[in-house]
């Protein structure tokens, strides 16, 4: 045992740099692609002025919702100055919520509550000024509906107030709460998960890495497949499966430090939550792929096919578990698709998938086979 520890150091020490890169690689390509696509988002949001001419509860209402629109970037300016960079072209559009919005809501008014300004390059005015019209239309309806109750309860003993009646609407607008999605590209802190629909999965994606990585670490087990190696376990005391065996133990203590390392960095810089669960799938992932990559390669004599093929695996992985492509039509249809994605139990947090099982049968079966032949 401490010979083969010996002689993997050995080797380990010699290829440092790769070694670390790809036990690195699932963790920052990770951060890379979260981290790429928020700045991304961040930078497409539409730059949109507001001119808060009202400080009134709903006027600073109707600021705020058109704030918490995920598609634009709320600027604060003056109506000069809204006028001067909208013909500039620095914003894209802007909107005067004028003073009195409030007493005009409350009165009944219905038109002109809202001043916009606009050039010919205002390529997103139209979906942003019907965003905005929308939340104006709430205010209107809330008020001309405070109306109609305190006409009604005119003759009855219970009396309403027109912001009792308007703080009520709210009340059940948000307790029925019909259709609040945020749509972003990964995890948001704080986010409701709920409601909140992300485009990565933060462990999906590493995930995926995991196994790319994990393949091409693993072409030590070809390199030390070579013709001039093998009769060499003839006079040694251990068999060349108990060899492999031991090696693979070493690899996936190495791997497993590192995953602890991505549980840790991904919750300080993505903040991920950790739990006992998590780390027993991730645990139970690590274990499964590396019982694959060790059965795929000992498929292979050839690196140069083998890194091809490792690669073209990892595609079709990433392909059939719709982290990068939505494929929940064909999953519906087609429900034996979902039962060859290996990262699907793993995100599930499962710790026993059917690949676990088959996995083991074939080493136990190699094992076996290879133990009889050096007998």
């Amino acid at each position: 045992m401490m010979a083969i520890l010996h002689t993997r150091l050995i080797h380990w020490k010699k290829q440092m740099l790769s070694i670390l890169f790809w036990l690195l690689f699932p963790i920052l390509a990770t951060l890379a692609i979260v981290y790429g696509t928020n700045l991304i988002q961040q930078d497409s949001k539409i730059p949109v002025g507001i001119v808060a001419g009202d400080d009134s509860e709903i006027a600073n209402t109707l600021y705020d919702s058109i704030k918490a629109t995920p598609l634009i970037r709320v600027i604060d300016v003056t109506e000069a100055e809204a006028r001067r960079l909208v013909e500039s072209h620095e914003l894209d559009s802007a909107f005067v919520i004028g003073d009195g919005y409030e007493q005009d809501v409350e009165n009944g008014r219905r038109n002109r509550l809202i001043t916009s300004y606009r050039s010919n390059l205002s390529f997103a005015y139209a979906p942003v000024s019907q965003m905005i019209i929308s939340l104006v239309q709430q205010d209107t309806s809330r008020s001309k509906a405070a109306h109609t109750v305190i006409k009604l309860s005119n003759n009855s003993t219970e009396q309403w107030t027109w912001n009792e009646i308007v703080a009520k609407t709210i009340e059940i607008q948000r307790e029925e709460d019909l259709l609040r999605t945020t749509f972003s590209f990964a995890n948001t802190a704080g986010a409701d998960n709920e409601n909140h629909v992300s485009l990565w999965n933060t462990w999906a994606l590493w995930a995926l890495f995991s196994i790319l990585s994990t393949l091409l670490l693993f072409d030590w087990l070809i390199k030390e497949k070579r013709a001039e190696i093998l009769p060499r376990f003839a006079f040694i005391r251990f068999s060349y499966q108990d060899y492999l065996f031991v090696n693979v133990c070493l690899y996936t203590m190495l791997f497993f430090i590192f995953d602890l390392l991505a549980v840790i960095v991904f919750y300080t810089y993505l903040s991920e939550p950790i739990s006992l669960s998590l780390i027993g799938a991730i645990l139970a992932f690590r274990l499964l792929i590396i019982m694959g990559a060790f059965i795929f390669t000992l498929l292979f004599r050839n690196l140069y096919l083998y890194y091809s093929t490792a690669f073209l695996l990892a595609l079709i992985i990433a392909v059939i578990s719709g982290a990068i492509i939505p494929i929940d039509g064909i999953t519906n249809r087609f429900g034996w698709v979902a039962l060859l994605n290996p990262i699907q139990p793993f995100l599930h947090v499962d710790y026993i998938s059917p690949w676990h099982i088959v996995c083991i049968i074939i080493i136990a079966i190699w094992y076996v086979k290879g133990g009889k032949s050096n007998a």
